[in-house]
């Protein structure tokens, strides 16, 4: 599924981090460990990850990408969540690690892309979801985020 969100920034809730969790941008350091998140993210389905030597220069190498609009938060060293967005206000990839899943760091995670996005004069946020990742549905819709098209699975 397609979903969306009306971007209002008067309407903005900021983030609420969970404890000892920083954010930070992407640099050129992050990409083997984004990349290991990526795949234990998506090991069960809900997403897929080409492997590390065709997924970075396709990622660091599309006119979308910007490593500002990739969201990392720390935990002692270790990926704790990303998000990777494109320019065009898509959020490509968001993961949580499942140790820190329930903490309330999916939401701080979107809120603080929304008014990324938001501060960058996007009207609207995008994101692809499969349908049957019923916690990842709940968590957009309660975000604000609805269902915009419906896609065919290949």
């Amino acid at each position: 599924m397609r979903m969306r969100v009306e971007l209002d920034p008067s309407s903005l809730r900021d983030p609420v981090w969970p404890a000892q969790v920083s954010l930070r941008s992407f640099s050129a350091g992050d990409a083997e460990p984004l990349h290991r998140l990526l795949e234990h993210g998506y090991r069960r389905g809900g997403g897929s990850v080409e492997r590390f030597e065709t997924w970075l220069p396709e990622v660091t190498g599309d006119e979308e990408f910007d490593p500002s609009l990739c969201f990392l938060v720390d935990s002692g060293g270790e990926l704790a969540g990303a998000a990777l967005c494109w320019t065009s206000a898509f959020v490509k990839d968001i993961v949580v690690h499942e140790s820190w899943r329930g903490q309330g760091l999916g939401e701080a995670l979107l809120r603080h892309v929304f008014a990324a996005f938001a501060a960058r004069g996007a009207l609207a946020v995008e994101l692809k979801v499969e349908s049957t990742n019923s916690s990842a549905v709940r968590l957009y819709e309660r975000l604000g985020m609805r269902v915009i098209e419906r896609l065919a699975l290949s």
